[in-house]
């Protein structure tokens, strides 16, 4: 199987689902609803003077770029991904009257000439990265000087829920976490992009915190859609490693609905960093 991002040299990706399976295509679908409104906290009162091309790194089906385009209208976007069948559907995307084009490459290696993109923009790459720096230094090689980059990005453990999850439900992300970092990835991402970036040489970081916030019951049923494909697409592995019992999956994969749309307070994370390319 190729994963999204793609590997050489030692740098390789930690993307543990089949971006071609109908589950992986209905989890993202169900993400991408999610983040937009958090990606459109995190742009409120952002100036993007000067832009005239995006460069959205990672894009899968291209919802982040298209989002940036309707904010830079006059931009043209370009797309790259190592799946060919998220860049058709990336293609699709395009509304009427927008620039956009789609081509296959990876973050280690992106197939544009130094300095040629006003902006880059990345979600939920990094975390799936075992040479994180790597990358962005790679989208500031192809970044103009003075260039702007935005990326995206969650950490697991950041979040937390009262009362506590119930034991199984608790073991189960546990060992999604796990899984993804045995194969190099880091869940724990969202608090190291300052550094990271910066020591890819981007300079003016900022970041921020965007609180997604539960209280209370409710109907939370197609929130939890994308956990729920995930854990169903990854149960294979899961057990396959060890990290969990096929009783224990089965129990704490029941216990998800009942749980977060019961009595609960629960707050997760979403990081935006934002830097500039010194030159």
């Amino acid at each position: 199987m190729r994963n999204k991002l793609g590997d050489e040299m030692g740098a390789k990706s930690a993307y543990v689902y089949d971006p071609k399976s109908d589950c992986e295509k209905a989890r993202t679908r169900e993400r991408e609803k999610k983040t937009k409104t958090q990606r459109a906290t995190a742009l409120v009162g952002l100036k993007f003077e000067g832009i005239s091309n995006i460069l959205d790194v990672g894009c899968g089906t291209g919802v982040v770029g298209i989002d940036l385009l309707d904010l830079i209208p006059s931009a043209e976007l370009v797309g790259i991904d190592i799946e060919p069948s998220v860049l058709r559907v990336a293609k699709e995307n395009i509304p009427n009257g927008k620039k956009g084009a789609f081509i296959a490459g990876n973050a280690y290696n992106i197939p544009v000439d130094q300095m040629s993109f006003d902006l880059v923009t990345s979600q939920y790459v990094l975390q799936h990265l075992n040479q994180p720096v790597k990358a962005l230094a790679e989208m500031k090689r192809v970044s103009r000087v003075g260039g702007q980059i935005i990326i995206f990005e969650f950490d697991d453990r950041t979040g937390f829920s009262y009362p506590p999850a119930p034991n199984e439900l608790q073991k189960l992300f546990q060992a999604k976490v796990e899984l993804i970092e045995r194969k190099g990835g880091d869940r724990s991402i969202g608090r190291k992009l300052y550094h990271l970036l910066r020591t890819a040489g981007w300079t003016d970081i900022e970041v921020k915190i965007i609180p997604d916030i539960w209280q209370g019951a409710a109907n939370r049923r197609n929130a939890l859609e994308s956990a729920f494909l995930s854990f169903t697409q990854l149960k294979p592995q899961l057990i396959a490693e060890n990290l969990i019992s096929e009783q224990i999956f089965d129990t704490g994969l029941n216990q998800l609905y009942d749980y977060y749309q019961g009595e609960v307070f629960s707050v997760i994370f979403f990081f935006a960093a934002f830097a500039k390319n010194p030159g």
